[in-house]
């Protein structure tokens, strides 16, 4: 199961130079941290990795953080990247996975066929004493053909059909639980603080490991515990769609394929006072 997800350390080393095999660093700092990842990646990354900008290859016509690019934008991004459909992508995060799901999240909304997450990311590589190199990377450039499935990607007029309308469709939240309880305000100024009505609470962090995630078994239990119905469709949310994606890889690792991701999350909710909320 894992080996349609994910690749180990071992395994990249060994095919870092494949023809098929493209790498990307996908890292980007939590709403609390200032950190340039771009320069970091810059400075040290794994050979032949290219970096993945989730807050610039983005729809910027909207007032929200790192929301999905528009096919046409995420085409020729990828395409000035020498990434086609067709490439076996390995994306990795200099962090503990917080952002290289919603990485692949992406590439498999615009119909890349094989994604897989580097586990353990660039502290991984390391620790299994794997070289790095620095400084720019390029690939001639390719053609991505885009299959953009856009079920998968919910919009706030979304949401507020399905609260007004009764579905039996299931929201998580994957903020941590303090900020899902309304116990401490949002890192982002202005947001009011709660959670969509009726939503539950998983915290992306249960589902990780050490930059890795947990077994199947072990992310069933999760779910199961917080009496999520596995067979019924599910949107995920969080602060800025970055961590929904987390919960996303997660069920789909389940083999739950409805899962709907609420894009703008509470940084569009939140932000408006005029859209129903629980405490």
């Amino acid at each position: 199961m894992k080996n349609e997800y994910f690749v180990s350390p071992q395994w990249l080393n060994e095919h870092l130079h494949d023809e098929n095999v493209v790498i990307v660093d996908a890292s980007a700092p939590m709403p609390t941290q200032a950190i340039n990842y771009h320069q970091l990646w810059l400075n040290k990354h794994i050979p032949g990795a290219q970096f993945f900008d989730l807050d610039k290859i983005a729809n910027l016509q909207i007032n929200l953080p790192h929301m999905l690019p528009k096919p046409e934008t995420f085409r020729q991004a990828v395409s000035n990247m020498g990434i086609s459909e067709n490439h076996l992508v390995i994306i990795y995060d200099q962090g503990n996975m917080f952002s290289a799901p919603r990485a692949w999240w992406t590439f498999k909304i615009f119909g890349s066929a094989r994604v897989r997450i580097l586990e353990g990311g660039l502290q991984g590589w390391e620790q299994a004493g794997y070289p790095t190199e620095s400084g720019e990377v390029s690939r001639s450039s390719n053609v991505f053909n885009i299959q953009f499935a856009p079920e998968k990607v919910c919009s706030q007029d979304k949401i507020l059909e399905i609260l007004d309308s009764n579905l039996p469709v299931q929201f998580i939240d994957a903020r941590a639980e303090d900020r899902f309880q309304a116990k401490v305000p949002e890192p982002r100024p202005g947001l009011r603080m709660g959670h969509l009505p009726g939503s539950k609470n998983i915290p992306w962090t249960a589902l990780i490991d050490n930059g890795r995630y947990k077994s199947v078994e072990e992310i069933t239990a999760i779910f199961q515990e917080k009496d999520i119905d596995l067979t019924k469709p599910i949107v995920t949310s969080c602060g800025s769609g970055m961590t929904a994606a987390v919960l996303a890889l997660g069920l789909d690792m389940l083999g739950h394929k409805e899962v709907g991701l609420y894009d703008g999350s509470w940084a569009e909710w939140g932000a408006n006072d005029s859209l129903p909320l629980e405490k």
